[in-house]
């Protein structure tokens, strides 16, 4: 069975040649490019034609469904820039997709999830597996979701045997600066995304899930300070999110200025018409 490497990125140019370096041994490769200003599209046409813009948004489950659309395909190997396939497990894969009696339709390979340099069973983001690979016919785009943005309920699943070697290598937040913008990139879509419906409450209970996540269940503080700092990127992020949704539900900030400056100026025109400005 044919198997394509899809992917959506904007301003990628550091790492999307290191992916699609690794990503070769799919039948196609699919890059959906949200409109980058760097070299993205330039680096990813030395791998592929099959090269689409987009205008940028900060998510837009229409740019998967084009990704989707552009391959042929019926097997889906969805990658981000950050990831990179060790070799024996791309070979498992493609014997695993090439059997005409593999009766799954996702396979969960083995994922080694590094952030700010660091992989730990003891790190909030730790998961010995993680659903990569999928027929494009059985998964569904989450349209309310920016990370994990497929749904896969009612799906046959196969999850590999875990590996630290043969594995998926997710590089990601390699600096702080850049885990910072990308965590109010996506908080913001959150705000955005998330129904006005929702309870400020169930948004609270998983900040006060994320604390309990690295205070007890991952232990995460157990690794020092790096655990400590992981920590609080992991919660941080939960607080972020809470800001946001907050924003969109509650806040009246805009309003409030607003009025708070038409009311100071009013008052200063009062002020000179009165004659006072002489006297400053």
């Amino acid at each position: 069975m044919s198997i394509c490497a899809a992917t959506v990125v904007f301003n990628e140019e550091a790492r999307i040649e290191t992916m699609l370096r690794c990503a070769r041994w799919c039948d196609e490769i699919v890059v959906v490019d949200k409109s980058s200003t760097d070299r993205t599209r330039e680096i990813a046409r030395k791998y592929t034609n099959l090269v689409f813009e987009v205008p940028y948004s900060d998510y837009s489950a229409s740019e998967i469904e084009k990704a989707f659309d552009c391959t042929t395909s019926e097997w889906i190997c969805f990658l981000v820039a950050s990831d990179l396939i060790h070799p024996y497990l791309a070979r498992q894969i493609r014997e695993m997709v090439d059997r005409s009696d593999f009766a799954y339709d996702v396979i969960h390979v083995p994922y080694r999830r590094y952030v700010l340099g660091l992989e730990t069973k003891r790190s909030p983001w730790y998961s010995e597996v993680h659903p990569v690979v999928f027929r494009k016919k059985c998964v569904k785009i989450d349209y309310n979701s920016i990370h994990g943005p497929f749904l896969m309920d009612g799906v046959r699943h196969y999850k590999m045997p875990n590996s630290t070697k043969y594995c998926m290598y997710h590089l990601t937040h390699e600096t702080v600066d850049g885990m910072m913008e990308r965590h109010i990139r996506y908080c913001r879509i959150e705000g955005q995304i998330t129904s006005k419906d929702i309870s400020l409450w169930i948004v609270f209970k998983g900040l006060l899930r994320s604390v309990f996540e690295v205070l007890f269940k991952k232990k995460s503080l157990l690794l020092g300070w790096d655990g400590i700092a992981l920590s609080l990127a992991y919660v941080m992020y939960s607080m972020l999110s809470f800001l946001y949704i907050w924003e969109k539900k509650k806040s009246k900030a805009s309003e409030e200025y607003l009025n708070i400056r038409n009311n100071v100026f009013n008052e200063w025109e009062v002020f000179n018409r009165n004659g006072n400005h002489a006297s400053i």
